[in-house]
C-alpha cells in the first residue's frame, strides 16, 4: 500500500504534468497569424501640406547633397535609395560612404527627374526643398507621397530635423532628437560664451557664395549662423535671402572678415587686384569655411557645427576652450557612424576633399 503523503506527491506531479502539456498546446494558437503592422505616419510638413504614409518610411529618395546628409544623419545610408548624381560624385561620401558611389541617381538637379527610373526604385517618401511644390505635385499623381523641408534659422532648422524623424519611424525619431539635442547643446553654449558681448565687439562678416559676389542677406541661414556666432552679416541691410552685389558694395561695407564657400572663391577673391582695397584681404582674413559632406554653413546635417566653429573664430578669447576637432570626430561618430583621422578632421576645417593635396 503506497502511503498517503506518497499519493498526494504522485497527484500533484500528474497534475503538473498535464498542465505544463496544456500549456505547451496551447503556445502555437496563432501559427498563421501575422504581426501586427506598423503604425502609419500623418503629419504636416513645413509648406503646410499633409503627408501620409502607410508605414514609416524605408525607401527614401532625395535629390541634392544637404538633403541627403539629413537623411543619412537620422537613417542611415541604407535608407537612402534614390539621389542626384552630385551625391553620387561627393567626395566625402565616396569616402566614408563608398555604398553611395552606384546609389541610383534618378534626380536631376536643380528640379527634374526620370520618372520612371524612380517609380521603379519603389520609394515610400521623397524629400523636397520648398519651392519645389511644382516637382511634387508630379510625383503625388504617381502615388509617390512627398515631404517639404525648408528653414532660414535654427528654430526652423529643429522643426525640419524633427519631422523628417517622424517620416522615418520610431529609430528616426531617436535620431532626430538626439540630432536636435545637440544642435541646441551647441547653440546654448555659444549663447552663454557670449553673454554682454556689446555691438561693437561684432565683426563686421562678409560670405562669398557660389562666387565672390554672391552672398545672402537677412532671413537666410547664414545671416542666422553669423548672428548667433556674435559677427554681423554686413550684407542683411541691402538683401533678403540670396542674390549678387556689387564690388562697390564691399568697398562700402570693409568688412572684418571674409568667408568663403569654398577654396575656388577664396583664391578667385587673392587674385583679384581690386579685393586688395578690402581690410579683410589686406589682413589675410579671407578664410575657407570647413566642409564634409557638404559645407557647413549651407543647409546640410553639419550646419549643426557651424555656430561652434564661427564662434570660435570671431570670439576666439571667448571660446579657447572650443576643440572644433574633438567636436568634428564626435559629430561624425555619433551622426555618420565614421571615426575620423587627425588628417581627415584637418582636411574637413581646411574646407578640402579627402584626397586633395595638403597646402
Amino acid at each position: 500500500m503506497v502511503p498517503g503523503a506518497s499519493i498526494r506527491h504522485l497527484a500533484l506531479g500528474l497534475l503538473a504534468a498535464l498542465l505544463l502539456a496544456g500549456c505547451e498546446a496551447r503556445q502555437p494558437a496563432f501559427p498563421d497569424r501575422e504581426l501586427p503592422p506598423r503604425q502609419s505616419v500623418t503629419l504636416l510638413d513645413q509648406a503646410g501640406h499633409r503627408v501620409q504614409l502607410a508605414r514609416p518610411a524605408e525607401r527614401i529618395g532625395t535629390p541634392g547633397v544637404s538633403m541627403a546628409s539629413l537623411v543619412l544623419a537620422l537613417g542611415g545610408p541604407e535608407r537612402l535609395v534614390a539621389v542626384a548624381a552630385e551625391v553620387n560624385h561627393n567626395p566625402w561620401l565616396a569616402h566614408i560612404m563608398p555604398e553611395l558611389a552606384s546609389r541610383p541617381a534618378p534626380f536631376i538637379r536643380p528640379a527634374g527627374v526620370h520618372l520612371e527610373s524612380l517609380l521603379a526604385l519603389k520609394p515610400d517618401l521623397v524629400t523636397l526643398w520648398l519651392g519645389n511644390q511644382s516637382q511634387g505635385e508630379k510625383l503625388e499623381q504617381l502615388g509617390i507621397p512627398v515631404m517639404y523641408l525648408g528653414y532660414r534659422s535654427p528654430e526652423e532648422m529643429r522643426q525640419a530635423v524633427l519631422l523628417l524623424g517622424q517620416a522615418l519611424g520610431e529609430r528616426g525619431q531617436t535620431r532626430a532628437e538626439a540630432f536636435v539635442g545637440y544642435y541646441e547643446a551647441s547653440l546654448t553654449r555659444v549663447r552663454a560664451g557670449l553673454a554682454g558681448l556689446s555691438d561693437a565687439a561684432r565683426p563686421r562678416v562678409y560670405y562669398a557664395s557660389i562666387s565672390p559676389l554672391h552672398t545672402e542677406g537677412r532671413d537666410s541661414m547664414i545671416d542666422a549662423w553669423i548672428r548667433t556666432a556674435g559677427g554681423i552679416n554686413v550684407a542683411a541691410a541691402n538683401l533678403r535671402g540670396d542674390g549678387q552685389v556689387q564690388l562697390e558694395n564691399l568697398l562700402t561695407w570693409d568688412p572684418d572678415l571674409i568667408i568663403t564657400l569654398g577654396l575656388a572663391q577664396q583664391q578667385a577673391i587673392l587674385a583679384d587686384p581690386r579685393w586688395q582695397q578690402l581690410r579683410a584681404v589686406r589682413q589675410g582674413r579671407v578664410i575657407v569655411n570647413p566642409r564634409g559632406i557638404n559645407a557647413w554653413c549651407t543647409r546640410a546635417a553639419e550646419t549643426a557645427l557651424q555656430v561652434l566653429w564661427a564662434a570660435r573664430l570671431f570670439h576666439p578669447e571667448r571660446f579657447a576652450d572650443l576643440d572644433m576637432a574633438m567636436e568634428t570626430r564626435r559629430f561624425y561618430r555619433q551622426f555618420y557612424a565614421y571615426e575620423l583621422s587627425d588628417d581627415e578632421v584637418a582636411r574637413v576645417l581646411q574646407g578640402r576633399n579627402p584626397t586633395d593635396p595638403q597646402p
